[in-house]
């Protein structure tokens, strides 16, 4: 009985390798087989959207914001989305989606790729088998290349921006390599900011590890201001370099000025099918978040709130916890004089990132559907690499990720196929509470770990 027992691990030794990286196939090509087998299974109002987009781009993409309407996406976000379009030059609407779905879908599967290069850095085990199954899971392609978005690209840059983290801190860097850390990610997040709004919140999160990677590696204040300097000329000049060679309408300086100045309001509302705090207080989601909610007791109204601004109030309130906490973290490697990131200090950086994308879709009126995208890749991520470092990010935590990230892909596949109406008031509250008792979950285990003094002081390799 031994001997079998030994022969099975021996035999479970060798194979697994292979299972794991069929596992990381088969997740790259799910997407592809579910546009294949459902060309109709999109997001028609996106794909649409992107289609129009496509012609103001084909009659010269320096005016495309002038030829162009309902072009509301920064200038990269445009190419990538009606630029691609008008080049891939399909007259039938159903196979130019298809074809256009299967280029999101490509970057769908570099997504994982990346996932798992990172996994292998923060020395998770079986790291084909958890990249697999984080590309698996419906919430990170049923949002992107299956619906018809672009944000599995917002994705990719946010996951490179990590990867020159991880190789900035690998090793001891020289003076060169340092300025040349701070110019690509100034790039990498120039680039972002000319992508899609919706990563937006990321970038005001990378802004802030980018900062901290200021602080810890500069040692006086002329060579953090010199280093500030590098970042935000690097930031800035992509976007400008982009202004002086578009048309726009009187009276826009910058395209980007125009694009948050007409995009879309979905602030103006209480949900735009989002499972914020406020569904709990009304009925009528599409109601206006600026009209004042009186709570009351009984009969008695206690006091009034308008939803819009208390919301907006409430994420910069729970953001400044959350920095607070995180830079006494920076801190405390700095006073330790370590010139480099731990790997435990990576890590808790996607947990911070996944924080502030859950905190502004629980706090902010007008949430969407599918603004949690960049959330679930970037917890998992956090909680893999940080369970067998911390008691307080464990099994039953990954469990519970692993059920939400199920949920919320149920609940856009429902959207998509209209199993549940658009605007039901209980779904959006269930998962409202439910993505609130996570949240609170996070903030929970990210004060213990930080109370117990969980210090790994080894960096990348």
């Amino acid at each position: 009985m031994p001997d079998f027992r030994n022969s099975i691990m021996n035999l479970y030794k060798k194979f697994s390798p292979y299972a794991q990286w069929l596992v990381v196939l088969l997740a790259m090509l799910l997407p592809f087989l579910i546009i294949r087998s459902f060309p109709k299974f999109f997001h028609g109002s996106d794909v649409d959207d992107f289609w129009r987009w496509s012609q103001g781009w084909a009659a010269g993409w320096q005016s495309v914001y002038i030829n162009c309407e309902r072009c509301n996406y920064p200038f990269l976000g445009t190419l990538l989305s009606g630029g691609v379009m008008s080049w891939i030059d399909i007259e039938n609407f159903l196979h130019l989606a298809s074809r256009f779905r299967y280029y999101l879908a490509l970057v769908d599967a570099l997504n994982i790729l990346v996932i798992w290069f990172i996994l292998m850095k923060m020395r998770v085990r079986n790291t084909p088998l958890w990249a697999g199954l984080i590309g698996l899971l419906p919430s990170s392609w049923l949002g992107s290349s299956v619906w018809g978005q672009i944000d599995g690209i917002g994705q990719l840059l946010i996951l490179a921006f990590f990867i020159l983290l991880i190789w900035f801190n690998s090793k001891e860097r020289s003076e060169k390599q340092y300025y040349l850390f701070l110019m690509l990610a100034g790039v990498l997040l120039s680039f972002m900011l000319l992508t899609k709004q919706l990563i937006y919140f990321s970038l005001f999160a990378l802004g802030l590890v980018l900062l901290a990677s200021i602080v810890l590696y500069s040692r006086t204040i002329g060579k953090a201001g010199l280093s500030v300097l590098v970042a935000a000329i690097s930031i800035v000049l992509p976007v400008l370099v982009l202004d002086l060679n578009l048309n726009l309408k009187e009276p826009y300086f910058s395209h980007l000025q125009y694009v948050l100045a007409t995009g879309s309001k979905h602030g103006d509302t209480i949900s735009s099918v989002g499972f914020n705090v406020w569904v709990f207080f009304v009925k009528d989601l599409l109601g206006s978040s600026h009209a004042a909610i009186p709570i009351q007791v009984g009969s008695m109204t206690l006091f009034s709130i308008v939803p819009y601004s208390l919301g907006i109030i409430l994420f910069l309130l729970v953001n400044a916890v959350l920095f607070y906490c995180f830079a006494k973290h920076i801190w405390q490697q700095r006073s330790q004089k370590l010139r480099a990131f731990t790997t435990d200090t990576i890590l808790l950086f996607f947990l911070y990132l996944a924080l502030v994308n859950l905190s502004f879709n629980l706090t902010l009126t007008g949430t969407h559907e599918r603004y949690l995208y960049h959330f679930y890749p970037f917890v998992l991520i956090a909680c893999l690499g940080l369970k067998d470092r911390s008691p307080y990010f464990n099994r039953v935590m990954l469990a519970v990720l692993l059920i939400g990230a199920l949920i919320y892909g149920a609940f856009l596949y429902a959207y998509l196929t209209l199993l549940v109406r658009t605007y039901s008031v209980f779904v959006l509250r269930a998962l409202g509470a439910f993505h609130l008792f996570l949240f609170g979950y996070l903030i929970y285990s990210m004060r213990m770990h930080f109370k117990s003094h969980a210090f790994d002081e080894s960096v990348t390799s």
